[in-house]
């Protein structure tokens, strides 16, 4: 979580004892708001049991509220559920003239969060996947992919972009390294996506969204919400 960020929690089922979350902060100095007034903001529930037609709306009103420029989200639980819901609003964004008719594949890059005891269990670590190493005297990130997991030596084989190897003990990695998952993402002009950590050589950190503005060989040019200066992103190094 960034520093500075704003929380709000709702008191909705009038919880009380140590086990709320609420007590806690409120025990603690914690500032807490109530409503005094004023227009409230009004919420739909739609009820659909099938889960075809209920995802299809979905979709389809998801992308009619960005075609007209809302800020929508759209959520489910699930990594199955997430990618059917994921392809049926490409589907309705396209047909909204939202996206472009031409995908390209990136390559994205999701943390995967390891504490300093999980992060020397050789389990947590594949084939694949890529680490970065966070170099305090030259403030630069050194991007490796893991070549090979050894169980009887408990190492981790890595590679650089230039193919140059190092090999490093699970018990060696500390706090400078991030591991991250690798996944091919398809992605087509005027797609929103979520920056999900800080993009070497640009200006883009976790927590921002982009809009891609247009798709070249070899990489994407994307925006900002609310700035008229794009930038450019080589496809395979993004964290989103």
């Amino acid at each position: 979580m960034r520093h500075n960020v704003q929380v709000l929690l709702s008191d909705s089922g009038k919880r009380s004892g140590t086990g709320s979350a609420l007590t806690v902060l409120k025990d603690s100095g914690v500032n807490t708001y109530r409503w005094q007034g004023g227009q409230q903001t009004t919420a739909d529930i739609i009820s659909e049991p099938d889960k075809g037609a209920r995802y299809s709306r979905l979709a389809q009103e998801f992308a009619v509220s960005v075609r007209e420029g809302q800020e929508s989200v759209a959520q489910i639980s699930g990594t199955r559920e997430q990618s059917v819901l994921n392809g049926l609003i490409r589907d309705s964004l396209r047909q909204e003239g939202v996206l472009g008719e031409k995908d390209t594949t990136i390559t994205a890059l999701t943390p995967v969060w390891l504490d300093s005891k999980s992060r020397g269990v050789r389990d947590y670590y594949r084939e694949g996947m890529v680490m970065e190493r966070w170099d305090p005297e030259n403030r630069t990130h050194d991007r490796f992919v893991i070549d090979r997991v050894t169980a009887s030596s408990n190492m981790l084989t890595l590679k650089d972009r230039d193919g140059v190897r190092l090999d490093l003990k699970v018990s060696a990695v500390d706090s400078q390294w991030t591991l991250f998952r690798a996944e091919t993402l398809p992605v087509a002009e005027g797609e929103r996506l979520a920056v999900l950590g800080k993009i070497p050589d640009t200006r883009l950190k976790g927590g921002e969204s982009i809009t891609v503005m247009k798709v070249e060989e070899g990489q994407l040019t994307v925006q900002r919400p609310g700035q008229k200066t794009t930038q450019t992103l080589g496809r395979g190094r993004g964290r989103v």
